[in-house]
C-alpha cells in the first residue's frame, strides 16, 4: 500500500496519516493504536474545530451541513476555507506537494439532509453513522495485530469507507477527471501494449493517479487510454507504410518494368536505392511491386479495352453499309490494307519485333502498345457486326415493304365494305351474290379487290348478309314479343297493312325490313297451321285404326257375306264408332274388314283342297306320320302365333 506520512506538533505527533490503494485518507495513532477514517481533532485546524459546518460524500462528491441552521450546501463554505498564509506554512509539509489536505477529510456523522444537485437530479444519500463505530471496534480488536506490524498499521475495512477518496483536488465532471488521469498517463510515456501492473509501477507516486475516486474508474480509464493509444499507433505504422509504399511506387516508376517483371530484376536494377531499402523485407517488397504491377495492369487493361473498341468502331465505319452477300475474304483484305498500323505486330505487313514489350513508365504516353492492337479475331468480329446490321437493314425493308402491303390491302377492304353499306337497302337474307354482283362488277372498289390475299369479296358480302340477318331476327322477335303481349294473332290472311299499323304503335321498326319481316311472320303462321293440320290427321288415323281393331275383336266375329246394314245396329254401340262420328268413313273401314274376311275364308278352302289328294296318295303309315306332324305343327304356338301375326299384319294393312 503507497501513502505518506505526516507529523503535527504537539499533541498531534501522536497520529499518523496513511492512505489505502484507493487514494482514501486514514489515520494511525501510534500511543493507543487505534486506526479511524475520520480525522482526529488533534489535526484539525482551529476554523474546523469551531465550525458548525460539517463535510460529508456523496458517490465521490463533498457537500457540507450546517449544524445550526440546517442547510446543506456542495460549496465549500468560506469558514473552512484555508487562509493564504496557513496554506503556504503547510505546503512545505506535504509529501506530495498538496496542502489543506487534512482540511479535505470527509466525515462521518450521522445522515443529514443533503442537497440536489441540478445538474444530477438524484436523491443524496447519506453516510450511516453507524459505520465508524463498527470500524473503529474492528479495528480496536486487532491491536495486537497491529503492534505486531513491522512499518504501518492494517488498514479500515473497505465497507466503512466513503465513496470520495481524500487528499485529492476536486473536479467538476468525471470526463475532467479522466482527462487529467489520461495527461498523467502520457506524461509517463505510457504505451497502448503496456500492463496494468507495469502501468501501476510507473504512475503511482504521481498525484494525478488519484483524480479518478475508485480502482474500477482508473482501470476503465487506462483501458480506453491503451485502446486509444494502440488505435494511434496502429495509424502511425500505416502511415508510415502508406509513405514507404508511396515511395517505392516512385522507384518503380523510374524503372523498366512491364507486366512480366519479376522481383529479381526490380533488386538487380534498384538494390542499393534508399527507397528500396526503406521497405524492411523482400517479401513486403515482393508485395508492393506485385501491387504496383496489378494496378498498372489494370489500369493498362482498360485503357486496351478502349483502344480496341474505338479501332473496332472506326473499322466498322470504314466499312459502312456493307452488303450482305460480301464475303470474308474480300472485306478482310480491306480492313488489313486500311488499319495495317493499328494490327497486332503479327498481322503488320512492316517487320514488328514480336518481343516487344510495353513498360508502363517509357510507354504510358504512348500509343504503340503492341496488345491494344486489333487482332483477326477482331476483325472478323467487325465483319460480322457489318453484315449483322445488314441482314437487319434488310429484314427492316422487308417489314416495311409487308406493312404497307397490308396496309393497302386492309384500305382495298374498308372501301369494299363502305360499297357494301351503300347498297345495302337492297339486301335481304334471301340476296344472292349473283343477284348483286352485277351491280358492281365495274366497281373500282371491287376490281382493286380481285387476286387480294385475306377476305375475298364473296366472303365480306356474306358477313354482310348476315349481319342483316340477325338484325332481322332480332327485329322480328320483338314484334312478336309485342303481338303475344297485346293479343295481337298472326294469321296467314292477315294483311300487311294490319302488321304495319301494329308496328308504328308498339315497335318502331325501319320501314325497309317490314316487308321481309311481315313475310316471315306469313310463313311462320303457315307452318302452324300445317302442323296443326297434321296433328288432327294423325288424331282421325288412330281413330280409324282403333274403329278397325274394334271390328275384329267383335263376338260373334264378322262374317264373310256380313253387310252394313245388318251389322250396323251392333257396330253403333261401340265407343271406337262414337268417337270417329263419320258414318261414311266407318263404313269404308267396315267394308275393308269384310273383305279381309272374305279372303282368309277363301285362303282356307284352297289349304284344304289342296291338303285332300296328298292324303290320298300316301300309305296309311306316310298318313299317320302327316297326321302326326301336323298335329305337332298345330300344337307348337310359335306357330301359331307366326301365322296370327301375319294375318293380322295383313288386316291392318
Amino acid at each position: 500500500m503507497n501513502g505518506s506520512q505526516r507529523h503535527d506538533q504537539g499533541a498531534s505527533l501522536a497520529w499518523i496519516e496513511y492512505t489505502s490503494p484507493e487514494g482514501r485518507a486514514y489515520y494511525f495513532n501510534r500511543d493507543t493504536r487505534v486506526t479511524t477514517w475520520e480525522k482526529p481533532d488533534e489535526l484539525k485546524t482551529p476554523q474546523e474545530r469551531d465550525s458548525v459546518w460539517k463535510e460529508y460524500s456523496k458517490d465521490g462528491r463533498a457537500y457540507w451541513y450546517n449544524t445550526k441552521t440546517k442547510q446543506s450546501t456542495w460549496t465549500r463554505p468560506d469558514a473552512l476555507k484555508p487562509q493564504p498564509e496557513a496554506a503556504d506554512a503547510d505546503r512545505p509539509d506535504e509529501p506530495n506537494g498538496r496542502a489543506d489536505v487534512a482540511a479535505r477529510q470527509p466525515r462521518v456523522e450521522s445522515p443529514r439532509p443533503m442537497p440536489v444537485s441540478p445538474a444530477r437530479r438524484t436523491s443524496a444519500r447519506h453516510p450511516g453513522s453507524e459505520s465508524l463505530p463498527a470500524a473503529e471496534q474492528r479495528v480496536g480488536s486487532d491491536n495486537n495485530a497491529v503492534r505486531g506490524s513491522r512499518s504501518r498499521p492494517p488498514v479500515p475495512p473497505s465497507s466503512a469507507l466513503d465513496t470520495r477518496p481524500s487528499g485529492r483536488r476536486e473536479y467538476r465532471t468525471a470526463e475532467e477527471a479522466e482527462k487529467v488521469f489520461a495527461d498523467m498517463l502520457r506524461r509517463h510515456n505510457v504505451g497502448g501494449d503496456w500492463s496494468w501492473e507495469q502501468m501501476l509501477r510507473a504512475v503511482a507516486n504521481d498525484p494525478d493517479y488519484r483524480a479518478l475516486k475508485t480502482l474500477p474508474e482508473r482501470k476503465d480509464a487506462f483501458r480506453r487510454f491503451a485502446s486509444a493509444a494502440r488505435e494511434v499507433e496502429r495509424e502511425t505504422r500505416r502511415a508510415e507504410q502508406r509513405k514507404q509504399r508511396d515511395e517505392f511506387f516512385a522507384l518503380l516508376d523510374t524503372l523498366p518494368i512491364s507486366e512480366y517483371t519479376r522481383f529479381r530484376k526490380v533488386r538487380h536494377l534498384a538494390g542499393d536505392r534508399a527507397e528500396f531499402l526503406a521497405v524492411p523485407s523482400d517479401k513486403e517488397r515482393a508485395q508492393l511491386l506485385d501491387a504496383y504491377i496489378d494496378e498498372h495492369v489494370a489500369r493498362l487493361g482498360e485503357e486496351r479495352r478502349q483502344m480496341r473498341s474505338a479501332r473496332m468502331r472506326e473499322a466498322t465505319e470504314f466499312l459502312g453499309t456493307l452488303p450482305v452477300s460480301a464475303s470474308w475474304e474480300d472485306v478482310k483484305e480491306r480492313l488489313v490494307a486500311q488499319f495495317d498500323g493499328q494490327l497486332m505486330p503479327i498481322l503488320q505487313r512492316e517487320g514488328v519485333p514480336l518481343d516487344t514489350l510495353y513498360f508502363f513508365a517509357r510507354d504510358k504516353d504512348s500509343v504503340s502498345d503492341p496488345e491494344s492492337g486489333l487482332s483477326m479475331l477482331d476483325l472478323m468480329e467487325v465483319y460480322e457486326r457489318a453484315i449483322s446490321d445488314a441482314e437487319r437493314r434488310e429484314a427492316e425493308q422487308h417489314k416495311q415493304k409487308r406493312e404497307l402491303k397490308h396496309r393497302t390491302q386492309r384500305q382495298h377492304r374498308d372501301a369494299f365494305r363502305q360499297l357494301l353499306a351503300e347498297h345495302s337497302a337492297q339486301f335481304t337474307p334471301t340476296t344472292t351474290w349473283t343477284e348483286f354482283y352485277p351491280q358492281i362488277k365495274g366497281d373500282a372498289r371491287y376490281l382493286a379487290m380481285l387476286g387480294q390475299p385475306g377476305s375475298s369479296p364473296l366472303d365480306l358480302f356474306w358477313d354482310q348478309i348476315e349481319l342483316l340477318s340477325d338484325e332481322l331476327y332480332h327485329e322480328r322477335k320483338r314484334l312478336e314479343s309485342a303481338m303475344r303481349e297485346h293479343g295481337f294473332g298472326m294469321q296467314t290472311d292477315t294483311p300487311i297493312d294490319a302488321v304495319r299499323a301494329f308496328a308504328s304503335g308498339h315497335c318502331d321498326l325501319p320501314a325497309s325490313h317490314l316487308d321481309y319481316i311481315y313475310e316471315q311472320l306469313v310463313i311462320k303462321a303457315r307452318r302452324r297451321q300445317d302442323e296443326e293440320d297434321e296433328r288432327r290427321q294423325r288424331h282421325r288415323r288412330r281413330q280409324l285404326e282403333d274403329f278397325k281393331y274394334a271390328l275384329y275383336k267383335l263376338e260373334p266375329a264378322l262374317a264373310p257375306e256380313s253387310t252394313w246394314d245388318e251389322e250396323k245396329a251392333r257396330i253403333g254401340r261401340l265407343p271406337e264408332f262414337k268417337a270417329v262420328g263419320d258414318e261414311a268413313a266407318c263404313r269404308e273401314v267396315f267394308d275393308l274388314a269384310v273383305e279381309r274376311q272374305r279372303e282368309r275364308a277363301q285362303q282356307r278352302l284352297r289349304k284344304r283342297r289342296d291338303s285332300e289328294p296328298r292324303k290320298r296318295s300316301r300309305s296309311p303309315v306316310a298318313a299317320a306320320a302327316g297326321t302326326d306332324k301336323r298335329s305337332r305343327r298345330s300344337d307348337d304356338p310359335d306357330d301359331a302365333a307366326d301365322s296370327s301375326e301375319l294375318e293380322e299384319g295383313e288386316m291392318v294393312g
